[in-house]
């Protein structure tokens, strides 16, 4: 009879706990969902750019005064309220692709859960580095917001999809500090200003002491846009003292028709007719998009002396993406060809897209998840390549490669004084992921200050100058050339020559703050 009572007295107790705990939530729901949409208007396509700088508030409000489990809790939700919104590609490409709704949405919501884990995290430490007072709490609040994103961008192959400062990608004045932090400097600025309006609204103190959050946030934002100004209009960086004259081929071939023989002909005769168009402007280099060619370029020999026929006549250099086949293994790779149509170079891509290009864990994962054994596996290549053309060096990186920092990085080190990104994004169809993939190399183009050269199959190919500063573009799914003359740069930033510093200060930060908080000394 003892023991009925006090497990039913436990149940009761557990029961009163999870009401607490669903009215906690849906009394915060709204904030959640604000939140959560304040981001997504954030990223193209809606480039709400100052939506940003307010959009934790309405999250800071809710887990005021919560505990660390609630604060994850709400974190997670506004994550996946983000994510969700920023990600919703991926469930119409699963669909075009011929698999099921339902595993899109699978998909979306997995990717989105593991993402919005981060944020989850950031808002505990919210709640353990409470004892933190005045401007510094903002401070170190913000360095672990960008150690999560520099994380989340490595860890596990690495997904940096919707990281906070790509939202500021028309905002050329003040993401010029790239050269020195990489995009993380972007976010931790975000984030110092979303803390410092949180603190405003929220802290039950003087006006005085509320003002100085806003007054050290308008001085460091001030310094950071003073700073981009004087680098776009007074001190330039480096010297252009080569150049080239390019033009990019988007063919805008349908994914679906890039495999099939019986388009094959079409294929080609699209790119055909823009090499024609090409040759009016006569270029030096004539650069096609990923995986352009309707076949193994290299492997089938009546493709290859096509292909080698229409280079020889443009008589300039081509950069041509194609799958290539070699002791039994696939790479994706982009292939330099001389004018005279003989190859030269090769490289092919290193880091691979998982789950579209390899599958990781593939044995254990295809028992349980039936459509990995219908995808391809592509190998990995093992270096990163300069591809030498008239004097000028181009650093090449193939699609997904553009959106982590640390590749253009190393290209840059290596030589490479023009940037050159192929891609396909016909994946993407007419959904906002072709504008969130171009938008990374903006971001490259500035750390390394090096023109990034973006060619793609049914866009956006565009010319994006050191600065950051769009020269041309296209529109999506448009059949057409883009051609500019391209100017070199040898001068390494800081970013370039020492990476993620400004991480290595963040950690550093936290790690006094961690100490601070928890009175270990």
């Amino acid at each position: 009879m003892i023991l009925v009572l006090v497990v039913q007295g436990k149940n009761i107790r557990n029961a009163v706990v999870i009401n607490n705990i669903l009215m906690t939530i849906l009394k915060n729901t709204i904030l959640i969902i604000i939140s959560g949409i304040l981001l997504v208007l954030s990223f193209p396509n809606y480039n709400l750019v100052t939506l940003s700088y307010i959009f934790l508030v309405p999250l800071l409000i809710s887990i005021n005064k919560q505990n660390k489990y609630i604060c994850f809790l709400f974190g997670f939700l506004t994550g996946m309220v983000a994510y969700s919104g920023i990600m919703y590609w991926i469930v119409p490409t699963f669909i075009a692709a011929g698999q099921s709704k339902l595993l899109g949405v699978l998909c979306l919501l997995l990717l989105s859960a593991y993402c919005s884990i981060y944020i989850g995290i950031f808002c505990i430490f919210l709640n353990l580095f409470n004892s933190i007072k005045g401007i510094y709490f903002i401070f170190s609040l913000s360095s672990i917001w960008v150690i999560l994103e520099y994380i989340r961008t490595y860890f596990l192959s690495g997904f940096p999809w919707g990281v906070l400062g790509y939202t500021q990608w028309k905002f050329l004045s003040l993401i010029q500090i790239s050269e020195i932090t990489g995009v993380y400097g972007i976010s931790f600025l975000i984030v110092f200003i979303n803390l410092a309006i949180g603190k405003f609204v929220i802290d039950k103190i003087e006006f005085k002491n509320k003002f100085k959050y806003i007054l050290c946030t308008s001085l460091i934002f001030v310094f950071c846009i003073l700073y981009g100004y004087l680098r776009l209009n007074l001190f330039q960086s480096g010297n252009n003292s080569k150049s080239i004259n390019v033009v990019c081929l988007q063919g805008n071939i349908d994914q679906y028709k890039k495999w099939d023989k019986k388009y094959q002909k079409e294929i080609i005769n699209t790119y055909t007719m823009l090499i024609n168009k090409s040759m009016k402007t006569n270029p030096d280099l004539i650069i096609w998009p990923e995986s352009s060619v309707p076949g193994y370029l290299l492997n089938e020999i009546d493709l290859y002396n096509y292909i080698r026929e229409i280079i020889k006549k443009s008589k300039c250099y081509h950069i041509i993406g194609s799958v290539v086949y070699n002791k039994s293994k696939f790479y994706n790779s982009a292939i330099l060809f001389s004018k005279e149509g003989n190859p030269i170079e090769i490289y092919s891509k290193v880091h691979l897209v998982p789950f579209g290009e390899t599958i990781p864990f593939k044995p254990f994962l295809s028992k349980y998840i039936k459509v990995l054994n219908e995808l391809g596996d592509f190998t990995s290549g093992r270096d990163y390549k300069i591809f030498h053309i008239k004097g000028c060096d181009l650093g090449i990186n193939i699609c997904y490669e553009s959106i982590f920092p640390e590749i253009s990085r190393k290209i840059t080190k290596k030589g490479a004084e023009i940037l050159v990104n192929i891609t396909n994004d016909a994946w993407y169809l007419r959904t906002s992921a072709a504008q969130q993939h171009f938008i990374f190399n903006i971001f490259r183009a500035i750390e390394n200050r090096r023109t990034v050269i973006r060619c793609a199959n049914t866009g956006i190919t565009g010319f994006i100058d050191k600065y950051g500063r769009i020269n041309k573009k296209t529109e999506i799914f448009s059949t057409l050339i883009l051609e500019a003359v391209v100017n070199t740069n040898k001068f390494e930033t800081i970013y370039t020559k020492f990476g993620d510093i400004f991480i290595f200060l963040c950690i550093f930060n936290f790690i006094i703050s961690f100490i601070y908080a928890n009175k270990l000394f």
